[in-house]
């Protein structure tokens, strides 16, 4: 959205350059950019955080002041007022998809949209908000494909979302390990 785009967008390239850099692998961010095979992937880099569409640091620090302070308000009122421990929903609203066919939009209700925005759409915000959350596999669709079961807690309570997390998976079906092809 409005600030999870511009931060994410801006701080990967802050964050990867000096990743690189640190680490000394001879890399710079157009080498990265430069192997991306996926084509919303791409753009995102080649236009997005390295071309002229690139986040601009007012843009960025306006979602870190003004937005970021907002939706971390709304969560922190959300959990105090319902006395919650955590948000439970599904990782994603929908399950994995072949890269081939899905590389750009996805079906959502019989809708095509794309891919990236709607995976994320249910982590981005506690993203954006810095708030802990944690993924569990919760099961298996028909298609024996992995769905997730997301638990967002409220800032600062980790350790208790961990052990929330180990006594859902508790009680979850064991799964399966991935078929290997």
């Amino acid at each position: 959205g409005k600030a999870g785009f511009p931060i994410a967008l801006w701080e990967v390239k802050r964050d990867l350059a000096a990743f690189l850099e640190t680490h000394e692998t001879g890399l710079g961010l157009q080498d990265i950019a430069d192997e991306v095979a996926s084509p919303d992937v791409k753009f995102v880099f080649d236009n997005l955080v390295l071309g002229n569409q690139a986040i601009p640091d007012a843009v960025y620090r306006e979602a870190m002041d003004d937005m970021r302070p907002l939706i971390q308000a709304g969560y922190a009122e959300v959990f105090a007022a319902n006395k919650l421990d955590a948000l439970v929903f599904p990782t994603t609203p929908l399950p994995a998809q072949p890269i081939t066919g899905s590389d750009e939009t996805v079906s959502l209700n019989g809708e095509d949209v794309p891919t990236f925005p709607t995976f994320i759409r249910n982590t981005d915000p506690g993203s954006v908000a810095g708030i802990p959350g944690l993924s569990l596999p919760a099961g298996l669709t028909s298609d024996g494909l992995p769905v997730g079961l997301e638990l967002d807690g409220p800032a600062y309570s980790d350790r208790h979302l961990l052990s929330l997390g180990l006594a859902i998976e508790a009680v979850l079906p064991h799964l399966p390990a991935p078929a290997s092809n």
